[in-house]
């Protein structure tokens, strides 16, 4: 699928520069908060208190690289957002995934099964079993 915005295919196979670039460089940030969004549209704050529940290995994002992360989806057309609220409380910009979104996650899903299913090969040589 072509970003109407960016004008690239947002949801091309993830080669193994990429993954590493985009997953364990930035501490798995796209794909942790494609999925809160995708599950449940909200706002950047609480969207951060979420990220830190996912099981992921390392630290913990800390919430400006997330409102990067967050701004930079936007730009790439993988998400949108639009302010509500300002009643009760401040006004709040909630994030909605796209189409685009939506496929880049999936793009995700396959990358990670993959690099799992190497990880499960390489432990069970190590184990004696192949």
């Amino acid at each position: 699928m072509k970003n109407p915005v960016s004008g690239q295919s947002e949801a091309e196979p993830m080669d193994q520069d990429s993954f590493v670039r985009e997953g364990p460089g930035r501490r798995f940030l796209e794909p942790r908060l494609l999925y809160l969004i995708r599950e449940k549209p909200s706002h950047g704050y609480k969207l951060a208190e979420r990220a830190r529940e996912l099981p992921f290995p390392g630290p913990a994002p800390d919430t400006a690289a997330i409102y990067r992360m967050l701004r930079e989806l936007e730009r790439r057309g993988l998400v949108t957002s639009e302010w509500k609220g300002g009643g009760s409380g401040p006004r709040q910009r909630i994030y909605r995934i796209t189409p685009e979104g939506t496929a880049r996650l999936e793009e995700w899903l396959r990358a990670l099964k993959e690099r799992v299913a190497l990880l499960n090969r390489f432990i069970a040589m190590c184990e004696g079993g192949g």
